[in-house]
Parts: structure tokens; sequence; C-alpha cells
């Protein structure tokens, strides 16, 4: 598993296969679904950020070979965060 390739959301005209299709703009101008499908269409996508956000976040909590700069540490600790 990789971060840089399986949880990176790219910009609108960088989309490629199924997150293309999901975008509103790819939808026809006028919807013709029932309400509940239309608001499906804007939801789509949506659900498809939620998803690959909660993947990196468990992915994050999980992994146990990256290492963490002291810079890094000491900058949060800075801003009073704590690790839990």
């Amino acid at each position: 598993m990789s971060v840089a390739t399986d949880f990176k959301i790219v910009g609108n005209t960088e989309l490629t296969g199924s997150a293309t299709e999901l975008r509103v703009g790819a939808q026809p101008t006028t919807l013709r679904g029932s309400a509940a499908q239309n608001k499906q269409v804007f939801d789509n996508y949506c659900d498809m950020i939620a998803t690959m956000h909660n993947g990196l976040c468990d992915f994050v909590a999980t992994d146990t070979s990256a290492v963490i700069a002291n810079s890094v540490l000491l900058l949060y600790q800075s801003l009073g965060w704590v690790a839990p």
C-alpha cells in the first residue's frame, strides 16, 4: 500500500476513471432523476473523498514504518498538541 498512490486525491482536471464519472460536472446539465437520485449525484463524490480520507487515517494510524522527524514533533509540541 502506498500513500502516494492509494490515497491521493488530485484536482478535477487530473481525475481519471470512476473519480471523473462521480464529479457533478460530469453529469447532464439538467438532472432528470427523482429528488433522491439527484441528491445522490452530489453525495457520490463526497462519499469517495470520505472513503479516501478514512483509508488514509487508518493507514497512518496503523503504519509503523514511518519515522516522524524531530522538527515536526517539536512543531506539534510548540502548538500544544500531544501525541496520543
